[in-house]
């Protein structure tokens, strides 16, 4: 594994179902934001994600565990 993929979540320590990944515009459309803020979400790891190449992909879960944490909602 190189560095890179280091310094974000790899699909070897999480529970993903490639159907429910998403690329970063169909967040930044999911969020109804802009793309250079939903890779500024994803390059802080406020929204946890892993890269495959340059592409990158967002669980579904990944995406609703940002909202309830930034809206100060418990799971």
């Amino acid at each position: 594994m190189n560095n890179s993929m280091n310094d974000y979540m790899t699909a070897n320590n999480a529970d993903y179902n490639t159907s429910t990944l998403m690329t970063s515009d169909e967040v930044a459309d999911y969020l109804k934001i802009g793309k250079n803020r939903t890779y500024e979400l994803l390059r802080s790891r406020k929204i946890k994600a892993f890269r495959i190449g340059t592409v990158w992909r967002v669980s579904k879960q990944a995406i609703d565990d940002y909202i309830r944490e930034a809206s100060g909602m418990k799971k």
